[in-house]
Parts: C-alpha cells; sequence; structure tokens
C-alpha cells in the first residue's frame, strides 16, 4: 500500500471518489462506516443509488460537476444506528488535470457526532490521567498508615484471649481496615496501566464466564441473557483479568438497572469501519478491523442530563461511587479501543465496546 493510500484509509472523515458520470470509484474505511455499507456492496453505484435516502449529498456532487466548483454544506443529516440521526458536514471538490480537465469528484464527509465524541474521549483521557496521579499520591500516603494500624491490632489481638470483650474490637478494626485496603485498591485500578501484559483472548469465552458469575447472584433472578455471538470472529489479544473487569462491570450495570423479567442482550461483531482508537492510535499488532460487543438493556437508560458518565465519581446509583465505567473505560483506553454509551430507542441502555483485531 502506497502512502496516499495510507493516508486515505487514516481519515477520520469518509472519502468518496465518483467519476465523471457520478459513479463511485473509491471509498475509504470512515466512508463505509458513514454509509453502513462496504466497499464490494457499492463500487460503481451512482451517486444517486448510494445516497438514495439522502438526495441533498447526490445534488451537492452533481452540482460540483456541472459547476466546476466545491460546494460546502453543513447540517445535512443522515440515519444512524439504534433509532438516531448523525450530523454531517460535507464538501465536494472537482478532480482536475493541469488544464482543468476535470477528473471526477472528491466527496468528504465529516462526521460531527463522532467527532464530538472524540473530542470527549480526549477529555476524558485528561482526566483519568490527572486522577490516575492523584490514587498513586493518595493511595501510596493512606496504605503506609494503614499497614501500621492492622500490625499494631494484630499484636493487640495474640495478647488477649479468645474470650476477652476486646477482642470483638480488634476484629472490628481489622475488618474496616480490610475493607479501607479494598476501596484503595479498586481506585488504583483506575490507573493507566502502560504497557499490557496481554495473551490471545476468544471474547465469547470471557463474556460467557461473566454471565456465569452473574447467574450466581440472586440480581439475576428473572432476568435472561440473549447471547448473539457471531463465530467467525477472530481473537485478538488482551489483559484477560482487565477486559473480565471491564464486561463484569458493564454486564452488572445492566442488571441492576433491568426490572425482573428483563433480557439482556449481549452481541458480537465486527461492524463495517467501526470507531476504534477514538482516544488513543491502536496499539502495534491490530489490523484494520474492530471487534464489537453490544450490551443492551430494557432499564430507564442514561440520564440525558449527564454527558459524562465514565468520569470518576459520576454516578445516579444511590450506593455507587461512580468507579465502575471509569475503570471500564481506562481499560479499553489501555488496549487502544473505545466505549460508546448510549439510549436506545423505546427505552434502555446501549453500551457498545470497540477493541482492535489480531494482525493477519
Amino acid at each position: 500500500m502506497n502512502l496516499e493510500s495510507h493516508l486515505t484509509d487514516s481519515l477520520v472523515e469518509g472519502l468518496f471518489l465518483f467519476d465523471t458520470q457520478a459513479h463511485l470509484v473509491r471509498i475509504n474505511p470512515s466512508g463505509e462506516r458513514v454509509l453502513g455499507r462496504s466497499w464490494n456492496a457499492v463500487a460503481n453505484e451512482s451517486v444517486d443509488e448510494i445516497f438514495s435516502g439522502n438526495p441533498e449529498l447526490g445534488e451537492i456532487v452533481k452540482a460540483a460537476l456541472s459547476e466546476n466548483r466545491a460546494v460546502v454544506h453543513s447540517g445535512v443529516t443522515m440515519p444512524g444506528g439504534e433509532g438516531k440521526t448523525v450530523n454531517l458536514s460535507v464538501s465536494a471538490s472537482p478532480i482536475q488535470e493541469a488544464d482543468g480537465t476535470i477528473l471526477g469528484v472528491a466527496l468528504l464527509i465529516r462526521d460531527e457526532t463522532l467527532l464530538r465524541d472524540m473530542d470527549r474521549a480526549n477529555r476524558r483521557a485528561d482526566q483519568l490521567a490527572t486522577f490516575g496521579v492523584l490514587n498513586v499520591g493518595m493511595a501510596h500516603e493512606i496504605k503506609n498508615p494503614l499497614g501500621g494500624i492492622k500490625g499494631a491490632t494484630q499484636l493487640l489481638g495474640a495478647e488477649l484471649t479468645p474470650d476477652s470483650p476486646m477482642m470483638e474490637y480488634c476484629e472490628v478494626i481489622l475488618r474496616e481496615v480490610d475493607r479501607i485496603d479494598g476501596l484503595l485498591e479498586t481506585l488504583l485500578a483506575a490507573v493507566p496501566r502502560g504497557e499490557l501484559r496481554t495473551t490471545e483472548i476468544n471474547i465469547h469465552e470471557i463474556l460467557d464466564e461473566v454471565v456465569h458469575l452473574l447467574k450466581l447472584s440472586e440480581e439475576t433472578a428473572g432476568l435472561s441473557f440473549l447471547r448473539l455471538y457471531d463465530p467467525s470472529l477472530p481473537t485478538l489479544h488482551g489483559d484477560r483479568n482487565g477486559l473480565l473487569q471491564v464486561f463484569l462491570n458493564l454486564l452488572k450495570n445492566a442488571v441492576e438497572a433491568s426490572a425482573s423479567g428483563g433480557e439482556i442482550t449481549i452481541k458480537t461483531q465486527v461492524p463495517v469501519g467501526g470507531p476504534i482508537g477514538t482516544s488513543t492510535a491502536p496499539r502495534s499488532g491490530s489490523r484494520g478491523g474492530v471487534l464489537e460487543v453490544v450490551i443492551k438493556d430494557e432499564g430507564q437508560g442514561f440520564d440525558p442530563d449527564i454527558k459524562e458518565y465514565t468520569t470518576p465519581f459520576v454516578t445516579t446509583k444511590s450506593k455507587g461511587v461512580g468507579l465502575g465505567l471509569a475503570i471500564s473505560d481506562q481499560i479499553i483506553h489501555d488496549h487502544g479501543g473505545s466505549l460508546v454509551l448510549d439510549n436506545r430507542e423505546g427505552g434502555g441502555a446501549v453500551v457498545r465496546v470497540y477493541l482492535p483485531l489480531n494482525a493477519g
């Protein structure tokens, strides 16, 4: 692949190249994502066929051809997944020979919704980086005296007889020390992990293990899990324990949001041109494709007034501390992936996890 191909394939904007008859001759991966169709499905189609549901886009391309000038529009809308509408800004520019002869038109489509999500992801990354520094310092300062308290309590307990009324107080102290220590470990889990120790992973095995663990809890009584797995998915390289924690957090949230008799859907697939690396570039050894895990519940969905659910300590749960999504987002970020939270059309939440596939 030459430099030109690398450049077009790396664009976050969708690039469509049309000949002088307004037939498609090239599309990049971001264009496939915007369109929701692959190159093989649209090759050589006319602009009117490709954008049959958006005739405005076809008119823009034909205007650039007939008038031999650049045409720019904003506020163009296109149907997206889950009944959502995607906001686009588009520009069509004639492709010319040195003597002015028109060879075709380049249509560039910017997904403003995706760009907004990327900006939000970058802000989250900055917040989590600051949060990680604070975590390390706080844990260091607290763990040292905590260890002293635990050691002194154990020594005190060794001096007491088993039937001493003071033994109960020692047990309370040790129990609370362990509880604080567990909270510190949870906080440290949100610290950026740097280079991961990865192994080859079957994502379906991880999801099945998480579902099995959740079914052991009384919270899942009356709930059903619908697993729609793509058996052709390849393996990926990742931190198995980290990804277990991610999907345990996400599915536990879905369980807590669901009423008895509800259904939780878990779907795996390779989306056409799915977003990847919105907050970081994919790690070396990944290929252009991505693996998507979709989790849907039938609960109340995300509160539209809260925009940053993955910010540490942001929560709507009465007993939550707001770390589950923050930790999950950081682990996914460390894998070179992205986390997308949204509401379902008709009620409920939908969570999408994108992870890079293995090379080869």
